[in-house]
Parts: C-alpha cells; sequence; structure tokens
C-alpha cells in the first residue's frame, strides 16, 4: 500500500473511532518517515482523546520541531494538552503563538480566554473572548464564556432557556445556577445537548455525589469512563463513592487504576491510605499518607490523617508535630486541638517529662484556647479555674458527626449494671447529657418515656433524628435544672458518663435532691487524697467518699455505690462506680 493510501487509511480510521488500528498505521508510517510532522501531529490527537497529554505535548513538539514551516494548529492542540496538565505558563505560550501564526482562529482566542480566566486574570480574558466573537459573533462557547465570566447571569440563563441544545449555554448556566435545583436542571440539559462532553458529564456527577445521589453519580462516571477510560476525575470520583459505600475492592481497583495514570494526586493516596487503614494495612496506609503530605504538606487534612495513623501507632511524638501542623493551618476546626490534647493524654503515659514540655508550650502560644488549658492542667496538677461548660460544649459540638461510629454503646458496662439492678424498666427518665441519645437507645421501651439534655446542639441535633425523647433541650444541665425543678416531673435521673466532665460537684447534686438518681464516676487514687482532680485526658476522677458525703450532706437518704470496670485505657482498667442515690 503506498505511503498516502496508508495516510488516507488511517486518517479514515481514526475518524470513525478506531484509535488502536490507526495509531498502528501511523506508528508504521514514522519507521520509514520519522520526521514526518503530519503524523506526529496526527498521533497526539489520538493520545490527547484517550487523556494521556504528556504523550501527546511530546507528539505535537515533535510536529512542531519537524514541520517545514510553523503551522498553527500545532501550537493549539500543543496548548490544549498543556491545559490539561495544568501547566498554564506553557500553555498560554503555545496559543499566543498559534494566535500569531492565525489570528482568525476563533477556537485559540476562546481556549486562552478560559486559561486567562483560570489564572486570575479576567480583563484579559474578557479581551480575549471578545477576539473570538468578533470573529464569528454567533461562536456559542465564546458567548457562554463572556457571560459567566462577566457575571451575566441573566443573559447566560435566558441564552439556555432558549435553546436547550445550546451545550455551552447550558453548560456554564449550570455551574453557575444559585441553586443546586437549577445546575442539575441545565446540567442534564447540556448533557442530552452533547452526550459526548465528559465536561458536562463530569459536572453531574459531582453535582449529584455532592447531594448524596451516589448511585446516580456513578452512572455518569462510568459514562465518562466509556469516553474516556484515562479520565482521572471520573476514576477517582467513583472510586471515593465506593470507598463511602464501604465497596473497597472496586475502589481499590480505581485507586490503582488512578497510578498508572499518575502518582501526583495528593487526595487520591489519601483517600487510598484510608482505604489501606480501613482494611487493618496500617503499614501500607502509612505510607500512602505520608505521600499525601509530601505531595500536598500545606493542606491540614492530611496532616492530620497522617498524625492519626502515628497515634495509633505510638509515634506520640511525630503525630503531635503534624497535628499542631493541621491546627496551625486550620484552627477553626476544633477537632485538631482536641486531639492534641488527646495525644498528649497519651504521650503522658509513656513519657510524662515531654508531654509536660509540649503541653506548657502549647499553653503559653494559646493561653485563651480552652483545650491547651485544659490538657495542660490535667498533665501538670496545678490547680488552674477551668470552664468546664465551654469545654464541654466544644468538645462535643466538634466531636458530635462521629460520635456514634466511635462509641457505638454508652459505656455497656454501665448499661449491663444498670439493667442488672433494675429489674423492670419504666416509667419517666431525664436523661442528663444525652448526647446523641444512647441511653435511650439501650433502655428505652414501651413503658418508658426519656426527656434529654445536653449543652451541645451539634448532640442534640443528632439525638432529635433518632426520635427516641418526647423533648430534648439544648442546655447547660445545671442551669436546665435551677429552671426546670426535676423533683415531681420524673421517676429517675440518669447522668452516665456526664460528672467526669464536672470537678466539684456539689451544686448539681443539690438540685437533684429529692429525685431517684443514677450515675457514674470514675474512682479517684486514695493516695491522691483529693476530693476530685482534673486527669491529662480532659476528664476528672472523683473519690467515693467524697461523692457519698456530699450526697447525704445535701439530703439524699438512700446511698448505694456498685463498682465497676468503665473501659480500658492504654491498656489498664479504669475503674469506677455506679451511682444511685434517692
Amino acid at each position: 500500500m503506498s505511503y498516502d493510501l496508508m495516510f488516507q487509511k488511517a486518517i479514515e480510521l481514526q475518524n470513525s473511532g478506531a484509535l488502536n488500528e490507526a495509531e498502528s498505521i501511523y506508528l508504521r508510517m514514522l519507521q520509514a518517515m520519522p520526521q514526518n510532522s503530519d503524523v506526529w501531529n496526527l498521533l497526539g490527537l489520538i493520545a490527547q482523546s484517550r487523556g494521556d497529554h504528556l504523550r501527546a505535548v511530546d507528539c505535537f513538539l515533535s510536529a512542531i520541531k519537524y514541520a517545514p514551516t510553523p503551522f498553527a494548529a500545532h501550537f493549539f492542540n500543543l496548548g490544549l494538552s498543556f491545559k490539561s496538565l495544568d501547566k498554564s505558563a506553557e500553555a498560554k505560550d503555545a496559543l499566543q503563538r498559534a494566535m500569531a501564526l492565525m489570528p482568525k482562529l476563533k477556537e485559540g482566542w476562546n481556549l486562552l480566554g478560559l486559561l486567562q480566566a483560570e489564572t486570575g486574570d479576567t480583563q484579559e480574558a474578557v479581551k480575549s473572548f471578545c477576539k473570538a466573537l468578533d470573529i464569528d459573533n454567533g461562536y456559542p462557547e465564546a458567548r457562554a464564556n463572556l457571560c459567566f465570566y462577566t457575571n451575566d447571569l441573566e443573559t447566560l440563563t435566558q441564552l439556555a432557556d432558549e435553546d436547550k441544545n445550546d451545550f455551552y449555554a447550558n453548560y456554564k448556566a449550570g455551574l453557575s445556577a444559585q441553586t443546586s435545583e437549577k445546575k442539575e436542571h441545565y446540567l442534564r440539559r447540556a448533557v442530552t445537548a452533547a452526550p459526548e462532553r465528559t465536561d458536562a458529564l463530569l459536572a453531574l456527577a459531582d453535582l449529584l455525589r455532592q447531594k448524596e445521589r451516589f448511585e446516580n453519580a456513578l452512572t455518569y462516571y462510568h459514562k465518562v469512563l466509556n469516553l474516556n477510560k484515562n479520565d482521572l476525575q471520573a476514576i477517582l470520583g467513583a472510586a471515593d463513592i465506593y470507598l463511602a459505600q464501604g465497596k473497597l475492592e472496586k475502589a481499590e481497583q480505581l485507586y490503582l487504576q488512578s497510578f498508572e495514570i499518575t502518582t501526583e494526586i495528593s487526595g487520591a493516596h489519601l483517600n487510598y491510605g484510608t482505604l489501606l487503614y480501613q482494611q487493618n494495612k496500617r503499614s501500607e496506609a502509612l505510607e500512602q499518607y505520608r505521600q499525601a503530605v509530601a505531595l500536598n504538606p500545606d493542606s491540614a487534612e492530611i496532616s492530620y490523617n497522617l498524625a492519626l495513623i502515628l497515634k495509633e501507632t505510638g509515634d506520640y511524638e511525630e503525630a503531635l508535630g503534624l497535628m499542631f501542623n493541621a491546627h496551625l493551618k486550620a484552627p477553626e476546626n476544633h477537632i485538631f486541638a482536641i486531639n492534641i490534647a488527646e495525644t498528649l493524654s497519651d504521650l503522658f503515659s509513656k513519657n510524662a517529662e515531654l508531654a509536660l514540655k509540649i503541653a506548657e508550650n502549647w499553653q503559653k502560644q494559646e493561653p485563651d484556647n480552652i483545650f491547651s488549658q485544659r490538657v495542660f492542667a490535667g498533665v501538670s496538677g496545678v490547680d488552674n479555674v477551668l470552664d468546664d461548660k465551654a469545654y464541654v460544649k466544644e468538645l462535643f459540638d466538634a466531636f458530635a458527626d462521629s460520635y456514634d461510629q466511635t462509641i457505638t454503646k454508652l459505656n455497656p458496662q454501665i448499661i449491663h449494671k444498670f439493667r442488672e439492678l433494675n429489674k423492670d424498666i419504666k416509667g419517666k427518665f431525664l436523661d442528663l447529657g444525652c448526647g446523641t441519645g444512647l441511653a435511650a437507645e439501650a433502655l428505652k421501651n414501651d413503658d418508658t418515656a426519656f426527656d434529654g439534655v445536653d449543652i451541645s446542639e451539634q448532640m442534640i441535633a443528632l439525638a432529635e433524628k433518632k426520635k427516641l425523647y418526647r423533648k430534648l433541650y439544648a442546655q447547660d444541665i445545671l442551669a436546665f435544672l435551677q429552671q426546670n425543678p426535676p423533683q415531681k416531673q420524673y421517676d429517675m435521673i440518669l447522668a452516665f458518663d456526664v460528672f467526669c466532665y464536672m470537678g466539684d460537684l456539689r451544686e448539681i447534686l443539690t438540685l437533684l435532691q429529692g429525685c431517684n438518681i443514677w450515675f457514674s464516676i470514675e474512682s479517684a487514687d486514695e493516695e491522691r487524697g483529693k476530693d476530685y482532680y482534673l486527669m491529662p485526658n480532659g476528664r476528672y476522677k472523683h473519690s467515693p467518699d467524697y461523692i457519698k458525703k456530699t450526697l447525704e450532706a445535701v439530703g439524699f437518704e438512700h446511698v448505694s455505690a456498685y463498682p465497676l470496670v468503665l473501659r480500658q485505657e492504654n491498656g489498664e482498667d479504669v475503674c469506677g462506680f455506679l451511682f444511685n442515690a434517692r
């Protein structure tokens, strides 16, 4: 077959979508004519259509190198692939050279405008879109881009409403719409108008994912992958959904597929690390998190995730360094400060001197931080005046979303002992410090009615969703009891795992005098010789003798104490008591 016939056959195959066959012919032609710029350009277009822009750039550069005279299309194609690789400077340079060679190339001006807009040069972008429209005033893509980047949403919406088949107007209207419903409306029209456009498919998939319509989102991610199996946004979007659904094998396949294309995306390493962590592959997860941090050292979330793994493996010092890094970058996220305090408590059990040094330094740097105040008081033993209410509110507001996953049962030993001592559970209950409602979940039956009080609004919001309580109050329990004396309203008052966040209990026990109350405490060490004291973990321990004396002093006549092992902490039993007073 002659060169011309081979070339024509390859072009026909490429135009029909038979890319592998076309590529094979082009490569055979290059063996005979390695400096054929047309073949290099066509190979670049094949690579570009597959999403392999690194390969495409190499091909276009070869086309430019071997072309007898500079050709605008080669530079335009090169600019498009550089843009896809997020190499803005190289893309601009290539497009400007294309425009110099062919000033009437409207597609070039439009693409240059997009680049300028993405790099924050909106004024120059508007000029570029206008130049494209000067060449063709009916050019729909430039028209939609001009409306979008000048924030002329009224005209953009009007264009989309006038023609449901105008892909660009509907796509940009979908991106700029103010409500998720409008976004979905216009993006679906864009997808219908141009079902082969992966940008609209991806935008719709991402929107559906945000709305937690995961199966619908997966449908569109897979449509993208049917068009381009190497589309990283679709691969990682689908992988993240499978991870959230617990379909770890499918998620893992996609993360590994993404790494075959590039290992430079920090989020992919972060989420794959999370997957490995869930599979109990701690060392592999640690390596993925380290790669994520190396790629994006400024990410608070990534530093924090690596810190959690290190904490679990007992490397508290390095974990603290990463947690402080996350905290400094996002001080408004209190979960970082909470875990710093918790990790310092863990370190204290291994190296009290180092934990005290770090806690003291943190307190000096952030003297008003309630978590630094509390952990320093706990590790130093200094009797500082602490705001227990503010601490508990911030702690549990931050902890609320993951509370039920972390604590699947509320101190099961307490519940078990309570059931053992109360065979017939019935009546009206007031659940103090109710949290998300775990006590009511464990004890509620047809013969009970529960009201709940908690200082954390986030916890109360989650408890409301469970519909276990007649009434719920987002309020400090002391203030609630002062305003709502419980003596004649309830058969029992519960305060499970609550008084460990309060030091002096005299005031609250006085407010509960005359009630049938059940509450738990953590036992103080007798050798400390104190009624109560704060531990490094931010919780108080109370002397059982102090509790009994206080109960009797405020007027309770019948006091019973039942010893319990509440939980294990750092491999040791945490002992306490379940008290009943009437």
